[in-house]
């Protein structure tokens, strides 16, 4: 049965912003606080990998449930139930003892982003339905994680710096708050719901890909990358993803439809959306220890340095939405490439331990304003593969992809600093020169993995790709939707 149109759009637009606020503002605080975090526990940078990885590899093995939930029970209420867990989350790791409690709490919040992303999607492609608005309020959702971002590391350090990082939790309690009270004046999506089966299996199979992925990634710095360990975790990885397409092609409801894959643009959206947050939190997770350890900043003062990736990010999100909703997807996101490109190579040019911090402080800039450029278009592209009513499904698709990219970049670009750090200075202790080092090969080996997918993307998107206002793509291939 359809429900009654949402009453109020722009308290929808709000509550769903406000959601991917939250989320991001969790993550952007975190992030000063990890060396404060590494110190009181004891960890070593494997170790501290997995306070980032273990929320986004849960948010990223349950975003395919989440999205089908949403479907299955309507976007509103898996949402609101999504907010509540994040905040109790929130609270519970404020007030955990020590690492392994810390770890099971962040898992936890993964599981409450990855009910709020898709329905949050799901509800604004219910309320904005033309492309010029829906591309509008796509580049506004987009923004938020701007903002947040700026909020975040400047908050956080401070309260690191006065209180302890433990406290940088506690940011995220008022606007959980916020958006449940707001959802009071926001309807169901009017889409019908979609009556499926649960594919437990295949919800496990792509669960077991990311955890062994993620496993053998982390573990290649610990334990070399020829250990036994490493090496088991990366073939079970590969036998997962070999098991998920089996399992996915014989499903009589997949969880993934192979099928969708069938249209280029979703291709290039889902390639998008995970490289942008592959370089952004891989960026972030070796640079908060670079900025702190290596150049001597202060959390407030690295939180500050955040400032021009957010200012990127919010006006390049709002540029992007308006490219979207009057030219198609195409243009914003080979820009976003471009971007994305430009700035991990200086990086990899400028990154020492005396480079002038203008320098880094305009890479980031540049990452920021691919972030911005990157993310509407590909929301945008994944939703118009499938039809409204599964829209939930869609957004999980580029949900994933991202969080996919934040847990191999976090592991990825960890992995490589540390390996290269570790062979430059074995059988000495690692110095800041050396850790630099690995930097400056783990940007450029990023950069030329942005090259090969600006490429692919060029391939992806024809010359114009409209966005029509039933949500599907006029470039998708025959029987993509049956």
């Amino acid at each position: 049965m359809t429900s009654a149109p949402v009453r109020h759009p722009q308290v929808a637009l709000v509550a769903c912003c406000s959601s991917l606020f939250l989320s991001s503002l969790d993550t952007s605080a975190l992030v000063v606080a990890l060396p404060a975090l590494q110190r009181d526990l004891g960890l070593d940078v494997a170790g501290l990998q997995w306070v980032v990885v273990a929320n986004a590899l849960a948010r990223g093995s349950t975003l395919f449930l989440a999205g089908s939930l949403a479907d299955r029970y309507g976007p509103r209420t898996v949402f609101r139930l999504g907010v509540a867990v994040f905040g109790t989350a929130s609270l519970l790791c404020f007030l955990s003892t020590g690492y392994s409690e810390l770890l099971l709490w962040r898992v936890l919040q993964g599981i409450g982003g990855s009910l709020m992303t898709p329905a949050s999607i799901s509800l604004l492609t219910g309320t904005f339905r033309d492309p010029v608005s829906r591309g509008r309020a796509l580049g506004s959702w987009s923004a938020a994680a701007g903002v947040s971002t700026a909020l975040g590391p400047v908050l956080g350090g401070a309260l690191v710096a006065s209180v302890g990082w433990r406290s940088v939790f506690l940011l995220c309690l008022p606007f959980a708050a916020f958006v449940l009270i707001s959802l009071h004046w926001v309807a169901e999506s009017p889409w019908p719901r979609v009556s499926r089966r649960i594919d437990v299996a295949g919800h496990l199979s792509i669960a077991a890909v990311l955890l062994f992925l993620t496993f053998g990634l982390s573990g290649g710095a610990r334990d070399g990358w020829t250990s036994v360990p490493t090496l088991t975790a990366l073939g079970a990885a590969a036998i997962a993803m070999w098991v998920t397409a089996t399992v996915e092609r014989r499903a009589a409801d997949p969880v993934l439809d192979l099928t969708v894959f069938r249209s280029p643009a979703l291709r290039g959206a889902v390639m998008t959306a995970g490289l942008s947050y592959f370089c952004l939190t891989g960026m972030n997770f070796v640079n908060t220890l670079y900025l702190q350890q290596v150049r001597g900043f202060t959390p407030w003062q690295a939180g500050l340095m955040a400032l021009p990736l957010t200012l990127g990010t919010l006006v390049a999100a709002k540029v992007s939405g308006r490219l979207l909703g009057r030219q198609g997807a195409r243009r914003p996101i080979l820009i976003a490439y471009l971007f994305l490109v430009s700035a991990m190579a200086t990086l990899a040019v400028v990154t020492s331990v005396s480079a002038p911090i203008v320098l880094v402080l305009i890479a980031f800039g540049l990452l920021g304003i691919g972030m911005g450029m990157a993310n509407p278009p590909s929301t945008s592209s994944a939703v118009a593969a499938l039809p409204n009513e599964r829209a939930g499904a869609a957004s999980a698709i580029t949900s994933t992809s991202r969080q996919i990219g934040m847990n191999l970049g976090t592991a990825a670009l960890g992995a490589v600093v540390v390996s290269v750090a570790g062979a430059l200075a074995a059988p000495e202790p690692v110095t800041a020169d050396d850790f630099t080092s690995g930097m400056r090969i783990a940007y450029a080996a990023t950069a030329v993995v942005a090259v090969v997918c600006l490429i692919g993307a060029h391939r992806c998107f024809p010359a114009r790709t409209e966005i029509d206002t039933v949500g599907t793509e006029p470039n998708t291939p025959k029987g993509i939707l049956s």
